[in-house]
């Protein structure tokens, strides 16, 4: 089953961007993220969502303990507050 986590923070598009980018370069064919999708809110200024697809929850648990994941997620907690939600996909329509 799909799984996919969306993780909510504020800060800057461009900084958060960066450090996607960053991420994918050190972790290269490592990581197993399938899909990244970064995203504001029109809502709320400086709010910034990465929606995230895995293949399965064993391969995002599997993404979770690479060293720059860690890293990453430590780095998101001790600079702004973070809030993480995990969604298994039970259907998806694609048109």
């Amino acid at each position: 089953m799909k799984f996919i986590q969306v993780v909510e923070q504020s800060g800057d598009i461009e900084e958060a961007r960066a450090e996607i980018e960053g991420y994918f370069e050190s972790t290269g064919d490592d990581s197993k993220v399938k899909k990244l999708t970064l995203c504001t809110d029109r809502d709320a200024p400086g709010k910034i969502l990465s929606i995230v697809e895995f293949e399965s929850w064993d391969t995002a648990s599997d993404n979770n303990d690479l060293e720059a994941t860690q890293e990453g997620a430590a780095k998101e907690q001790a600079t702004s507050a973070v809030t993480y939600r995990n969604l298994d996909a039970h259907h998806e329509w694609i048109r």
